[in-house]
């Protein structure tokens, strides 16, 4: 097993393992050589005793997870289906379901793909990943780091936080036991509560530019760092998975499993309500190594109830400060882990690939998360009709189960969604739910379901109206899906009630989404609203239109941005703060020279040392021209606190030819 990057589960406990000796550099002389293991464990003692190859011939794989008969996999610029047509557990058909994802960067390429609660298939991409995917719904596009969300039966895509406005390189989302959806991001130690950016229509769709010919700014989401930032810790971290198995302590039950990549450790974070959204804090550590080639870049709760890591074991990571060909870069090697509770019995899962469609159904009763997830997969992919029969008439016979009824309800639904079938008559059970969460899973629902569900809007208008905050803002994203005028008249009643970081930024990004559908009402006076709060809100966000970015903002979104954050307070010492520094407001040479050829070593700024880990340096910025130099370097002289004078590009370009000959980065007594 060498360098792997993505690991998932079958039904049977078999361990699927994208390894991709490829990266970072793709070879036009050799063929592709990324490859997938299968692992099992055939007598249940927790190692894997025999293991083969389901396929190879990949290039630069990041993401699998199984289907009916074989894997959906994200291949470089391709979401490909592997089949195993003869059962015997090796692929022998390749399918291309999509392609023309964004190949930029090979560490940000599609990637993390796994089942979410409704059928749908989640995975990510990050920042430099262009996409322009050709779908039976027209073109779908992101620009830079972002969340898609894929319907397998309608093959409808969708993509959320485009411009890598919720993470800069997306990698992993989960899902809580509600439904609730989350998604980590490898440039920095955060993860982000996802809901409130699941906005239709919110995300820009230009090829480069927050800017397009073809899509309003207007439209286009907005940073969501300081409103949903989660998983505080140091240093970055990626990848994510929740806990929830009798195998493990009550202490840690529905806690974020995280792996740290960065500084070789695994993490567990815990969730807390606020509001509408979530905090988090963090728990003790799991797991720290001293070696740091340990790369832990996915985590996953395994069919056992023990924590399973994907270790690409490797002391050269990225590539922006080593070369592509560094000798030291391990091609050799790959582990993975297995951490369990020696307090706690290890689970013993049910037979679910024999299950008729009604025992998988009483599977969503199991307090196994993996059990759950496992036998909702399943019946993702049999039959619609034998699916919806067995289960109109599953639920009928669960009526009596009062005390668990809303939990299993939410559990069922999912399998509709799957199904694209709705079941008003459950929906509507939901939306009257004791427990806010179900009622705020329902109200998502309805969006998805607004064209076939004739109450659509009347439920709507209700949720919106809800006395819990997170029921309200998942009403107000599901307008997003209604796409008529109304629709902006029953988001806005959230104004009614009070609000909070999450709802604001929800009711922003789905009304401005909606925008062309009702402008022309309020422009002539036709739009029915009802309170003076409405009328202000719409004519305020009218009045005020996002500033577009400056190129130098848009130069530090796109090159500085992924170490030193989008706040510019950079990673506690590992990179600097650009925070009223002494270095960015300090000798303009200097300044131009860091930029040009990259710093290495350790380096103190206002009076802290800063020094990553890993031996790294930072990247040389040579090819910007004198223009896009000088407006980055103004940018961040008049950013972050700091209040210093603009350079200028000649003043750049004077540098550039005195340092011309310099082909290594300085260091930091080289430029005292």
């Amino acid at each position: 097993m060498v360098n792997p990057v993505h690991i998932a589960c079958d039904e049977q406990g078999r361990l699927f393992v994208a390894c991709s000796p490829s990266y970072p550099q793709s070879l036009a002389s050799r063929p592709p050589s990324d490859y997938i293991l299968v692992l099992e464990d055939t007598n249940k003692d927790g190692r894997a005793d025999t293991s083969w190859k389901f396929a190879d011939g990949l290039n630069m794989i990041q993401g699998l997870e199984p289907g009916p008969d074989g894997l959906y996999v994200c291949d470089f610029d391709q979401l490909i289906y592997l089949k195993d047509e003869d059962g015997d557990l090796k692929a022998d058909a390749r399918q291309i379901l999509f392609s023309g994802f964004g190949i930029g960067d090979t560490h940000q390429l599609v990637n993390s793909i796994s089942h979410g609660p409704d059928g749908s298939l989640w995975f990510t991409q990050g920042l430099h990943a262009m996409s322009v995917v050709e779908t039976p719904w027209g073109i779908a596009r992101l620009d830079r780091a972002a969340v898609w969300r894929l319907r397998p039966r309608t093959m409808r895509l969708e993509g959320f936080f485009g411009g890598g406005m919720a993470g800069a390189n997306c990698w992993g989302v989960t899902f809580d036991d509600f439904g609730q959806v989350f998604h980590k991001t490898g440039d920095r130690p955060h993860g982000y509560w996802t809901v409130p950016g699941m906005v239709r229509g919110a995300s820009p769709i230009g090829s480069g530019s927050r800017e397009s010919a073809n899509q309003s700014y207007e439209n286009s989401p907005e940073q969501y760092h300081s409103v949903g930032a989660m998983f505080e810790t140091s240093p970055k971290t990626t990848s994510i998975d929740i806990v929830g198995t009798q195998a493990m302590p009550d202490a840690i039950q529905g806690a974020a499993l995280i792996g740290g990549y960065f500084g070789s450790v695994i993490e567990l974070h815990r969730l807390h309500d606020d509001g509408a959204g979530f905090t988090s804090s963090q728990l003790p550590k799991v797991m720290r190594a001293s070696n740091n080639a340990f790369r832990p870049v996915d985590v996953s709760m395994g069919p056992d109830g023990s924590m399973y890591l994907a270790d690409w074991y490797n002391p050269v990571i990225g590539h922006y400060q080593a070369s592509y060909a560094d000798p030291q870069r391990d091609k050799h090697h790959g582990r993975i882990w297995r951490i369990s509770s020696t307090q706690h019995a290890p689970v013993s899962q049910p037979d679910l690939k024999s299950m008729s469609v009604f025992q998988l159904l009483d599977q969503l009763k199991s307090p196994e998360r993996w059990t759950r997830y496992q036998a909702k997969r399943l019946l993702y992919y049999k039959s619609t009709p034998e699916v919806v029969k067995a289960a109109d008439a599953w639920a009928l016979s669960q009526l009596d189960d009062y005390q668990n009824a809303e939990r299993w309800m939410l559990e069922l639904l999912g399998v509709y969604q799957a199904h694209e079938t709705p079941r008003p008559y459950l929906v509507k059970k939901m939306l009257a739910a004791r427990d806010f969460r179900v009622r705020a899973y329902a109200a998502r629902a309805v969006g998805g379901w607004t064209f076939q569900l004739p109450q659509a809007t009347e439920w709507l208008r209700k949720a919106v109206q809800d006395e819990h905050p997170r029921v309200r803002l998942e009403a107000a994203v599901a307008c997003s899906y209604l796409q008529t005028p109304e629709a902006v008249a029953i988001a806005t009643l959230v104004l009614e009630q009070p609000m909070d970081r999450f709802l604001t930024y929800a009711l922003r990004q789905s009304v401005r989404a909606i925008q062309p559908l009702w402008e022309s009402s309020w422009t002539d006076g036709t739009l029915d609203l009802a309170s003076s709060k409405q009328h202000a809100y719409l004519k305020d966000l009218i009045g005020n239109h996002p500033k577009p970015l400056s190129q130098g903002e848009t130069l530090y979104e796109q090159a500085c941005l992924p170490c030193h954050q989008p706040d510019g307070q950079g990673l506690r010492e590992v990179y600097p703060s650009l925070h009223d520094s002494d270095w960015v407001q300090g000798d303009v040479e200097r300044f131009i020279k860091i930029v040009l050829h990259g710093l290495t070593g350790p380096i103190q700024v206002n009076g802290q040392i800063f020094q990553p880990p890993t031996p790294v340096a930072m990247p040389s910025f040579v090819g910007l021209n004198d223009d896009q130099l000088a407006a980055l370097l103004s940018f961040l002289r008049e950013s972050f606190g700091n209040q210093a004078d603009a350079i200028p590009a000649e003043r750049v370009h004077q540098v550039r030819l005195k340092t011309q000959g310099r082909n290594s980065p300085w260091s930091e007594a080289e430029l005292k």
